[in-house]
């Protein structure tokens, strides 16, 4: 699918440095300098700093007081608000968008699954893998459930991005993700929202095990630096 062409260069920088961010080119903590930014990506610092208010509201960007701006860190406890706030509201997403689906969505649902299976990269398959979860709730009659579960989804991207490559154990993702599937296409809502809260819960436990590594070597950091 062809993305829309930003209207604005505003438009344009904001989806710049969110994808940049997500896509893990610019690293939690890395400070931002709109000046340095725009000489890379050939635009004014004028919409790169629109950008950094717009997307610190979306829990990407920390505005520092009298010191710019940087990529949001990785925190545990904020890992842990994310998801707590997902798990009450996505499965509720996915009931109303499967109560909703139909053929096409369905058709969609295994379009969606395929992609994540095939991705060539770790980057490629995060992103395929929110497009996954974005499809499922698709359908869902409520805009103002979209939007927020859009909004956390963009902001726990941030902890999946720096989780690759962290090791998960035991877990099977790809596993997940058919299970999931299987249940949507079956139009068994009770077994796919069941799977979906355990997916999340799984999820959080790998993405603060990360943020409470990359916490304790910040301390770490800030000891020697001493």
């Amino acid at each position: 699918m062809t993305a829309a062409v930003p209207a604005t260069r505003s438009e344009w920088a904001e989806d710049r440095l969110r994808q940049a961010i997500l896509r893990g080119e610019l690293r939690p903590g890395q400070r931002l300098h709109a000046g340095d930014l725009a000489e890379r990506w050939h635009v004014s610092a004028t919409p790169l700093r629109e950008a950094f208010q717009r997307l610190a509201g979306e829990g990407l960007v920390e505005l520092l007081p009298q010191r710019g701006a940087r990529v949001s860190e990785l925190a545990p406890d904020e890992a842990a608000s994310i998801y707590e706030l997902r798990l009450l509201l996505e499965p509720l997403a996915l009931r109303q968008s499967l109560e909703a689906s139909d053929d096409q969505h369905r058709g969609e649902i295994q379009a969606a699954f395929a992609a994540f299976r095939s991705a060539r990269s770790t980057l490629e398959g995060v992103e395929a893998h929110a497009e996954f979860h974005r499809i499922l709730l698709s359908r869902c009659p409520s805009m103002w459930l979209l939007r927020f579960t859009a909004q956390l989804a963009d902001a726990s991207h941030l902890y999946q991005v720096a989780s690759v490559g962290s090791g998960a154990g035991r877990r099977h993702p790809r596993r997940e993700h058919e299970a999931l599937r299987d249940a949507a296409v079956a139009g068994d809502i009770d077994a796919c929202a069941a799977l979906q809260e355990q997916h999340l819960r799984r999820t959080l436990q790998l993405v603060s095990a990360v943020a409470q590594r990359n916490d304790e070597s910040r301390a770490q950091d800030q000891r020697s630096a001493t």
